[in-house]
């Protein structure tokens, strides 16, 4: 079966494309990069999934002296709970319902976390989740509680 010169080009077009796109999506995993910690807890709250993600560079992993701290401050009227807690250094988590009662369309949502570590570094806290007002995102630094707020959309 024989390719007819249109039907070549655009095989080889194809071809260049797939190429391209294969050697930036390999090649991506092979810069020089800096390595990361993500420890990523995720809550329920009111059956709204909020996903807390702090990060820090891998060359601090050794210094943390305990475990990863993350409290999540909510109204004292809603129904919270902790889903899961992956890290790649020990990690706690509490539900503390502290907040004011709070009618359900609205409820807003605090989360603090604190990364105690004999060295001081740079650590960044992202909230994401399902029926998020806005997600948000802070800078903080270890030993220091960095509070986050975010609003949830009630269900």
């Amino acid at each position: 079966m024989r390719l007819s010169s249109a039907g070549r080009f655009l095989s080889g077009v194809a071809f260049s494309i797939a190429f391209v796109v294969s050697s930036v999506l390999l090649g991506a995993g092979a810069s020089a990069s800096p390595q990361w910690c993500e420890e990523d807890p995720t809550f329920v709250v009111n059956g709204a999934l909020v996903d807390v993600s702090t990060t820090f560079a891998y060359e601090y992993a050794g210094s943390v002296k305990g475990p990863v701290e993350f409290e999540l401050l909510v109204p004292s009227n809603v129904v919270a709970a902790v889903v899961s807690l992956p890290g790649t250094v020990p990690v706690t988590a509490k539900i503390t319902r502290s907040l004011p009662a709070t009618g359900l369309l609205f409820i807003p949502v605090v989360v603090k976390v604190t990364v105690p570590a004999t060295a001081s570094f740079a650590t960044s806290t992202r909230i994401t989740g399902t029926y998020l007002w806005l997600s948000s995102k802070a800078a903080g630094k270890s030993n220091t509680t960095t509070k986050v707020s975010v609003t949830l959309i009630g269900l």
